[in-house]
């Protein structure tokens, strides 16, 4: 992980949720996942037998990771070694974002969403 240190005057996050992430300072793995299985309907109406998620491919797919093939080597110099912001301002995080100041070795995130909207009649 590339060294670095990371000055934020100020920070304001309106909103976090469905899995997001925010986090102050240094990190190895962050993999936040959320599955989303949305119905509407003119009228709001439970049958009992929906939210099986196994029941659609979407949700059991295997998301494929890249397989690296050869060993990379890399070197990083940095006159200042330092990030420096006054100010951030973030209206929401939702469905696995992720907003960190400071440094991620891993950063695996997952969102999968099937929303179903019926006609209105």
């Amino acid at each position: 992980m590339i060294s670095r240190f990371s000055k934020v005057n100020s920070v304001y996050v309106n909103s976090i949720g469905l899995s997001s992430v925010f986090t102050i300072g240094d990190s190895m793995n962050i993999t936040p996942s959320v599955k989303v299985f949305s119905e509407q309907r003119e009228e709001e109406k439970f049958f009992g037998s929906e939210g099986d998620l196994s029941k659609y491919p979407i949700f059991e797919e295997e998301i494929p990771y890249p397989i690296f093939y050869e060993q990379i080597t890399t070197n990083f110099l940095h006159d200042n070694p330092s990030i420096q912001v006054n100010t951030v301002t973030v209206t929401a995080l939702s469905s696995s974002a992720v907003f960190q100041i400071g440094s991620s070795k891993d950063v695996f995130c997952e969102s999968r969403t099937l929303h179903i909207r019926h006609p209105f009649d």
